[in-house]
């Protein structure tokens, strides 16, 4: 009776935990032994895989145990996350490749060089498996410890032809803070007795969510833009390995299956090689056979495409490697009720480590010829870089040499070989001057991506985009830019440069009147911020002057920052000792006057020079706010600009006192949380003197709250009359989406928001079909949209006529302060470089503008 009353307690757990709870049988193949010594990650852990979300010390930890126990296995850290956690790739091949893993390595990197005689038999194929881009599609970074317990443990022919012929690079987590935060709270809100309903708390995260990293950035878009610390390590890796399949394992909707590439195929990048969807095709096949074996859905060719460069599945093709997306069903907690049934944790991260394994078969299989196309790429690539017409590129911007070296730097992350130009040429009405641009030929094995770079997209075979249509950096970086079609026409460097940051001096030296800095440069907010947090008094100047300094003529204009010497908390040595430090670490001049009587122009006493207030922002986050918008800021001001920005809920707002704060910036969002007590706090605000700053749709929550008084133009409804199939009938909503382009914006470069600007045109990018109507008042609408605004990506004829000549910011009186409208993004994806200045202008001027 005992034995039988155990047995039906023991049933009762078990029916409690239901079928999230395996075995490692449940995982992991059984036509191979496995090494007893080597711990199981549901020994390790003490808890079944799927029973709880592992977190990220749960996982380095185990990496480090197979590292100490197996000689199939090294760490190395790659690099730090921003909030300090390691990010590493765990290196796997046979005991005796391991002794000699330079050697190696060199050895592969050597076979893809265009003139190498190796024979692809004696050359190791690497691979890199990448888990877990988006910190809560937790079934990857989960799944990876069935990777190395696997690669580690298993024992057979085929394990030690994997090991003896492959070098297999393991990356647990590609965002392990976000990872983390997705773990904490998945974990807090899982039930002993499993609740699957969609409704339940576990599977709605709190704003935002563990998706993106620190800054709530999507990782997945950084590859090719070098933003954060995690993706400049790891591509820095990707040329120290040059793997030849790279792994990217995602999660999409609960009710969804499996989706493994190729992707749709009339929406694949034109510069990408056809024979690399000839190989994803090839190893698809693999995944369906494995996925077959143990009865799991899939799909391919459907709903994702390869078009932007910028992912992790589609970076590597077009250096020569294969990226292979997964997409699986993500439930995000331990059961899930979905429309195919009660899934659970178990069986999603099951199917990531099938397809793993698939992957590994695959390269197995097809070594040689997976070798013979990285090689194949780069010869191909200088065939093609021959028959272009654009023979190099041309660039530079000498009144801001720090963004043009951040160019360079993002260039030489890509291997993309950049000289000095050493004569001055004319393009295009712009002088590049000699030694202050630079020089980018196209004949180079880097061809297609610098052709990715540099090069504008105007024609599109589908109309249907998973990311955006176009990126080119010249545009983002706004630095000028020409196609040079006949190498005789420049005088190029014979040894490639690399960035090097510019280290700004005190030209006239030390004084005892006045410090001048011109705010052309991209740091200059960090420096006057720099200045104002050490309680100096600093000036702007609202018109140009000239002075004498150091036998050379020097013209100042608009926005220049000057600083008087006398009047100050600080002595004049202090002073000196303060503008060195910070000319040093932003690379900004500063002219040390001698005099305030200026040859031409104003004197260094006029009343056209306005103080400026030290800015105390505010930014409203959570709510309704879009968190990549609230990222993309705070980023900006912290890491980019060194400036504090205080980060406050909506739903705290009623309780936060306003008036410290000189500029309230509100992201894009509906603030439908915000009622009525919370609009008049912040017109009464404005009212008396604050500078609010509207960011994208947030200006139209303005407008409806009478604050300002902007008015949008109505979007474009679907053409009803195009006659699709039913099967294409999706295409109709397309056809007018905004998915991501570039337009060009004139601007009026002595207005206070346009300060820094010394060209009028401006390019900006576009993510939404929002257009504002033209203000009926003088001086309010300083950037508009050109009548020709379109410049490249794909939007209809439609969307550019509604564009044409429209605002791209306003700014409007209220009371004694200003409404500041960004309607567009000035900071996309923290890439967008050239329009970071006009933002922080309404940061800095914002008070000063009447």
């Amino acid at each position: 009776m005992k034995n039988i009353l155990l047995a039906i307690c023991m049933f009762s757990c078990i029916s409690l935990f239901g079928s999230a709870q395996e075995t490692m049988e449940y995982f992991l193949p059984n036509d191979v032994d496995y090494d007893r010594n080597i711990p199981t990650p549901e020994e390790f852990f003490g808890q079944e895989i799927g029973e709880w979300h592992l977190n990220y010390e749960q996982i380095l930890s185990y990496f480090h145990e197979i590292d100490r126990l197996s000689g199939r296995a090294i760490i190395q850290e790659y690099a730090r996350s921003y909030e300090n956690r390691p990010l590493i790739h765990m290196i796997f091949t046979s005991q005796e490749n391991q002794k000699k893993l330079e050697e190696l390595k060199n050895l592969h990197n050597s076979f893809s060089e265009v003139n190498s005689n190796l024979n692809a038999d004696d050359v190791p194929l690497v691979v890199t498996l990448g888990y877990g881009v988006h910190g809560n599609e937790s079934s990857a970074t989960n799944s990876s410890v069935l990777t190395i317990y696997y690669l580690a443990a298993a024992n057979s022919d085929k394990i030690d032809r994997l090991l003896n012929n492959t070098i297999i690079l393991v990356d647990p987590s590609l965002n392990p803070d976000g990872f983390t935060r997705h773990s904490t709270w998945a974990n807090m809100h899982q039930s002993y007795v499993p609740v699957g309903k969609s409704e339940s708390r576990q599977f709605n995260e709190v704003w935002p969510g563990g998706r993106t990293n620190h800054y709530w950035f999507d990782l997945n878009r950084d590859y090719l833009l070098q933003v954060h610390p995690e993706s400049r390590g790891r591509v820095a890796k990707f040329y120290e390995w040059k793997p030849n399949i790279v792994t990217d394992h995602h999660e999409m909707g609960a009710n969804s299956t499996f989706f493994f590439q190729p992707g749709v195929p009339s929406r694949n990048n034109p510069l990408t090689p056809e024979k690399n969807y000839e190989l994803t095709h090839e190893i698809a096949g693999y995944h369906a056979q494995f996925l077959d074996k143990i009865g799991s859905p899939y799909f391919s060719e459907e709903q994702y495409d390869d078009y932007y460069f910028g992912k992790g599945s589609s970076y590597p093709d077009v250096n020569g490697s294969v990226g292979i997306l997964f997409e699986q069903a993500g439930f995000r907690g331990r059961t899930r009720n979905t429309i195919n049934g009660k899934k659970t944790l178990a069986f999603a991260i099951r199917n990531q480590f099938t397809v793993t394994l698939s992957t590994l078969e695959a390269a197995l299989n097809l070594k040689n010829e997976l070798l013979s196309f990285q090689k194949e790429c780069n010869v191909e690539a200088l065939d093609l870089a021959g028959k272009d017409a654009v023979k190099a590129y041309l660039f530079g911007d000498e009144k801001d040499q720090m963004k043009t070296q951040l160019f360079i730097d993002l260039l030489n992350r890509h291997q993309i070989k950049v000289y000095t130009n050493q004569k001055d040429i004319t393009k295009n009405g712009v002088l590049f001057k000699a030694d202050q641009s630079f020089v980018v030929p196209v004949k180079q094995t880097q061809y297609r991506l610098l052709k990715s770079i540099f090069g504008k997209a105007t024609t599109f075979t589908d109309s249907t985009f998973y990311d955006v249509s176009t990126w080119t950096f010249p545009f983002a970086y706004d630095i000028p830019y020409a196609e040079i079609t006949a190498l005789k026409d420049i005088q190029q460097s014979s040894v490639e440069i690399y960035s090097e940051e510019p280290e700004g001096k005190i030209v006239g030296g030390k004084s005892s009147l006045a410090y001048l800095f011109r705010w052309d440069e991209f740091y200059t907010p960090e420096a006057l911020y720099a200045i104002q947090k050490a309680g100096l008094i600093t000036k702007v100047a609202t018109k140009g002057f000239t002075f004498d300094i150091e036998g050379k003529k020097e013209s100042f204009t608009y926005g220049t920052i000057l600083i008087p010497v006398s009047g100050q908390r600080l002595d004049e040595n202090q002073i000196y000792s303060l503008v060195t430090s910070v000319a040093k670490k932003t690379g900004i001049d500063f002219y040390g006057m001698d005099t305030g009587l200026s040859p031409e122009g104003i004197d260094l006493g006029s009343g056209n020079f306005d103080v400026l207030k030290r800015p105390e922002v505010l930014m409203l986050v959570a709510g309704s706010t879009r968190s990549s918008d609230a990222g993309e800021i705070w980023h900006m001001f912290d890491q980019r600009f060194k400036i504090p920005i205080c980060l406050t809920e909506t739903g705290d707002l009623r309780s936060v006192n306003l008036s410290p704060y000189t500029t309230l910036i509100m992201p894009g969002g509906s603030y439908y949380e915000l009622g009525n007590s919370d609009v008049q706090k912040i017109k009464s605000w404005v009212q008396d003197g604050g500078t609010l700053i509207a960011y994208k749709n947030a200006a139209s929550w303005a407008s409806k709250n009478e604050i300002g008084k902007t008015k949008f133009k109505k979007e474009i409804k679907n053409d009803t009359t195009l006659n699709f199939s039913y099967a294409d009938r999706s295409k109709e909503y397309n056809i007018h989406s905004i998915s991501g382009i570039i337009l060009n914006a004139e601007m009026d470069i002595t207005h206070p928001l346009c300060y820094g600007y010394s060209r009028s045109n401006l390019a900006f990018f576009k993510t939404n079909s929002q257009v504002a109507e033209k203000l009926d008042s003088k001086y309010a609408e300083p950037v508009k949209y050109t009548s020709e605004p379109y410049v490249s990506g794909y939007v209809s004829e439609k969307n550019i006529d509604r564009i044409k000549n429209a605002p791209v910011i306003s700014v409007q009186s209220v009371g004694r302060g200003n409404l500041i409208s960004f309607y567009e993004n000035m900071t996309f994806r923290g890439f967008w470089l050239g329009t970071n200045k006009m933002f922080m202008n309404g940061v800095f001027f914002g008070d000063i503008i009447q």
